[in-house]
């Protein structure tokens, strides 16, 4: 295995997470070259200003020769088709670099690495933004977050041991799953609540109230995940499609539920729905805003009786 910090990383696609890694990589002391791939050379061009990498190359197999670990940061679909690209190279070549990718769907991803290739460790760090593209690249964007790892039973151990010094060096916290209960607990956690976001945004657009120009922090908050990258959020719905609908379901039976009290007009259940939600919600505050400050929440929560944080998609 290569040691850690003096591997030679080649990216293929450079956008927000995986210029965002080179970033925190390079923040730990990195020793080794940052190099990356990718089929838009005006984003190459961005983040070799930026000091994102230290170099590209627009042709695939030059890029990753040599390399001892290739990261694919990748829309769904592109990264499945990219994967099956490079894993015909690497068979073709010899070399055996580690392989990893950042898509947020695993199954997809893991039923088309055709070559099997044991040194390729499916990841998924989660994290992000609304905002996409290189430029929006930032090194503590993973500080305090969780990066869930899928390995297979022939997935190499020591790969997945590197895999995952690389993420705790740039402040994740690593847990391993199989990719069935990766796709569902994010079709619950991650895909479901960017669905709904999108649906609220839908019905507000072409209200004749315009309530877009009357939000407060409530659709702030609520619509911010609307506005992520279109193309990504397709392939995330079509490649874990089975879990999303089960996931979707669960809270059409809810929100029944809910308005079903509402219509009803019975207080005391209300309070007693809502009390639970709130008492969910901060039961979790610690991992889902983990680097809200605890004075500033202190502020917050004598000025509003609430925890508030900022939330990370």
């Amino acid at each position: 295995m290569p040691a850690l910090n003096t591997a030679n990383v080649v990216f293929l696609g450079l956008g927000l997470i995986s210029g965002s890694l080179a970033m925190a990589l390079r923040r730990s002391g990195w020793q080794g070259e940052l190099s990356a791939w990718g089929p838009r050379e005006p984003s190459l061009e961005q983040g070799l200003k930026m000091g994102v990498i230290d170099r590209y190359d627009l042709d695939l197999g030059r890029a990753i020769q040599g390399a001892e670990a290739l990261v694919i940061g990748a829309p769904p679909m592109a990264t499945a088709e990219l994967l099956g690209v490079v894993l015909d190279l690497l068979q073709r070549s010899g070399e055996q670099p580690i392989v990893t990718d950042l898509a947020s769907m695993k199954g997809w991803i893991v039923d088309r690495a055709l070559p099997r290739y044991s040194r390729f460790v499916p990841g998924h760090p989660i994290a992000g933004s609304e905002n996409s593209g290189v430029t929006a690249a930032r090194a503590d964007l993973f500080d305090g977050r969780e990066a869930i790892l899928t390995p297979e039973a022939f997935t190499d151990t020591n790969a997945v041991a590197w895999v995952t010094s690389m993420w705790q060096r740039v402040g994740s916290r690593v847990t391993t799953m199989s990719v069935a209960d990766h796709d569902a607990a994010l079709a619950a956690s991650s895909h479901s609540p960017h669905m709904m976001a999108y649906a609220l945004t839908m019905v507000l657009a072409d209200d004749p109230l315009a309530p877009m120009q009357h939000g407060g922090g409530a659709l702030r908050d609520m619509t911010r995940i609307a506005a992520s990258d279109p193309i990504m959020w397709r392939d995330v719905a079509l490649t874990n499609r089975a879990a999303l609908v089960s996931a979707l379901e669960s809270v059409e039976q809810e929100l029944a539920n809910l308005r079903e009290l509402i219509a009803r007009g019975d207080g005391p259940p209300l309070e007693r729905y809502f009390e639970k939600c709130r008492s969910v919600r901060r039961a979790h505050d610690a991992v889902l805003n983990p680097l809200f400050e605890s004075s500033e929440s202190s502020v917050i929560s004598a000025a509003t009786g609430t925890g508030e944080g900022q939330e990370s998609s």
